[in-house]
């Protein structure tokens, strides 16, 4: 079965129900194992007054990237400040003298499998951990997971920085007692 809208598409059931699910609860371009971790109250502003208190926290920013760099096998995306909407989506900033029109460093740890489409991304949103500042009193976050949205939609895409537990090293619960004999 197949529904049609003004302007001609075909709509399957599949995204008619995907629809409806997010009227019922709602989208949000930010995972809710992401939403329950941060304060939604933290700004760039909060960052940049209080660095020592947020760092190693996550925080969620909206943002614009304006250049990138490779430094040491990881992507650095210098981005400027978009203050994030009840929806978390990226908006200007009410001025550009404004303390939020600010500048961030977002750090991807492992850019191989990075949306190859970034570079056409017209505002992000940017779940990240606190590393530190950079000169320039910037701060750098670590990323997590990145919404973006393109300047098509064929460029939307999102990422998130998953480690698969199966590739992680550990040493067998009985085997420790053994080395430290």
């Amino acid at each position: 079965m197949h529904w049609f809208s003004e302007s001609g598409r075909v709509w399957n059931g599949c995204t008619m129900l995907l629809l409806a699910l997010c009227v019922t609860v709602g989208c949000s371009p930010v995972p809710k194992k992401y939403l329950r971790e941060v304060d939604p109250s933290v700004t760039l502003t909060t960052i940049v007054t209080l660095p020592d208190y947020y760092r190693g926290k996550l925080v969620i920013l909206g943002g614009v990237m304006l250049e990138e760099e490779m430094r040491d096998g990881r992507l650095w995306l210098h981005a400027k400040n978009r203050p994030l909407d009840q929806d978390y989506r990226p908006q200007l900033p009410p001025s550009v003298d404004d303390p939020e029109a600010g500048w961030y460093w977002v750090i991807v740890g492992n850019p191989k499998n990075f949306p190859p489409s970034y570079h056409h991304w017209a505002e992000m949103t940017v779940v990240g951990r606190v590393t530190g500042m950079a000169p320039g009193k910037e701060p750098m976050l670590s990323l997590a997971y990145v919404r973006g949205w393109g300047t098509l939609s064929r460029h939307d895409a999102v990422w998130e920085d998953i480690i698969d537990g199966s590739y992680l090293l550990s040493v067998p619960a009985g085997a420790k007692g053994e080395m430290s004999q």
